[in-house]
């Protein structure tokens, strides 16, 4: 997984160790996960296509 942090009220990316520093001076921090790599929308149907190249 890979993971940003934005600060909303600075509407910047933020590293990590930033995140406390940013909210002590009440800022709302948000952070935003993303897998690394990318599954189909039915995992079920990538096998079955997998199946037919026999």
């Amino acid at each position: 997984m890979n993971t940003r942090w934005y600060c909303t009220d600075c509407e910047t990316e933020i590293d990590r160790e930033e995140i406390d520093d940013h909210e002590s001076d009440g800022h709302h921090v948000r952070g935003v996960l993303r897998p690394e790599r990318l599954l189909s929308n039915d995992p079920w149907t990538f096998g079955n296509e997998a199946d037919d190249d026999r």
